[in-house]
């Protein structure tokens, strides 16, 4: 694999640290995470009930927070600078304790007033917390281990998953969704506390705006761009699209939402597990892997158009959840890799992975709210599997 910047003087895969890693899992995959679990399909359900079940406004509010967040990203870098990436990621958690205190006040009343607040909140959590997190996790991480290590955090994900959805669905419909977002504020509050126990690393974001848009547009970063504008296009679909899709057939029975989803996640968490073992043997497996999965990945999303009740959402999400799991380890393996390659710039090329997969946000919910007006929403899912086969860019454009 080739470097896609200049080399730093020293090398992530170097200065990996196992400590860091561990408290940087408990934090962000173990508390945060069960809040997350909590949370997860629920949100995009929650915006869309309290904006009049329209998905073009949620689609559109989701766009324009992305939007917002490539804006002030790098203005955002300079900040974190100063305070450091261990101070970010607790800022970044206070930022998600204010964001869902407001969800907790948020009603179809009062929706247009906390807006602005509610805005500000998401975008300083995506700030101050993702570009840190990756960081952070290729830093504390090295080659031969790192596919088994993602693998281990999406089997958590995973873990969480389980019980998460059926919990939250069981919460919202015996107590509404004040008691969930109440539960979910407690938790981020014990994750924020926990990023303070996670070490400094010594990064430091150099580049100016305009340096970032001239290496964004690159040649050498082309298959990055691609690639991450694929996975934020298809990742939007299944993070917003899918659980109002949902909403929609199962009739807003959330409980029935979540149980489903429950057994879904379940099923696959050994397989997840084998997967990133796998994955450590050598670069090649990794792309080999990728293009296969991907290429189910695409078929299961096509199969989603079709999906008209419970049984049928159990066993195609079955199918999909199995999939995924062959094509977004990889393509998450083969980024960190090239991430740990770029040396001292290891935060800037994060940036510019964060960029793209935001685009491709903005571009994937911006073209369904539109069609949206034409055709079914389960029809928009063909972006998603168009999306999933154009993550292989990822390795194929990065070597012209």
């Amino acid at each position: 694999m080739i470097s896609v910047l200049r080399k730093g003087k020293y090398r992530a895969d170097k200065n990996s640290n196992s400590d860091g890693f561990i408290k940087l899992f408990i934090s962000k995959r173990l508390i945060h995470g069960a809040a997350s679990a909590l949370l997860g399909i629920f949100v995009p359900i929650f915006l869309y009930k309290v904006s009049g079940e329209l998905f073009y406004v949620v689609g559109a509010y989701y766009a324009l927070l992305s939007l917002l967040y490539v804006a002030f990203l790098v203005p955002g870098m300079y900040v974190t600078n100063r305070l450091g990436f261990s101070r970010s990621l607790v800022l970044g958690g206070v930022f998600s304790v204010v964001l869902y205190g407001i969800m907790y006040c948020l009603n179809a009343e009062n929706i247009w007033s906390l807006i602005v607040p509610l805005t500000i909140a998401i975008v300083g959590f995506r700030i101050f917390h993702w570009v840190p997190f990756h960081v952070d996790f290729t830093l504390f991480t090295k080659s031969g281990e790192r596919g088994r290590l993602i693998s281990l955090s999406f089997a958590t994900i995973a873990f969480m998953g389980v019980v998460g959805p059926i919990l939250a669905g069981f919460i919202i419909a015996k107590a509404g969704y004040e008691t969930l977002f109440g539960t979910a504020v407690l938790l981020l509050i014990l994750a924020t506390i926990s990023y303070a126990f996670v070490p400094e690393t010594k990064t430091h974001f150099d580049w100016s705006w305009r340096e970032t848009w001239q290496k964004f547009f690159s040649k050498d970063m082309r298959g990055v761009v691609v690639g991450e504008f694929a996975n934020g296009a298809e990742t939007i679909v299944n993070v917003i699209v899918w659980p109002i899709f949902l909403y929609e057939i199962l009739n807003g029975d959330v409980f029935s939402i979540g149980a489903v989803s429950t057994v879904v996640v379940g099923v696959t968490i050994v397989l997840q597990l084998l997967v990133g073992k796998h994955l450590d043997k050598d670069y090649s497996t990794k792309e080999k892997t990728l293009r296969i999965g991907s290429t189910l990945y695409a078929l299961g999303w096509i199969l989603k158009i079709f999906v008209l009740s419970a049984v049928h959402v159990f066993f195609v999400g079955l199918y999909h959840n199995i999939v995924k799991i062959f094509t977004k380890t990889p393509f998450s393996a083969i980024l960190y890799d090239m991430s740990a390659e770029q040396g001292k710039y290891v935060d800037e090329f994060t940036v510019l992975r964060e960029i793209a997969s935001h685009f491709g946000r903005a571009f994937s919910l911006t073209v369904i709210s539109i069609l949206t007006f034409f055709i079914p929403i389960g029809w928009t899912f063909v972006i998603a599997a168009v999306a999933s086969i154009a993550l292989n860019f990822v390795y194929r454009m990065q070597n012209l």
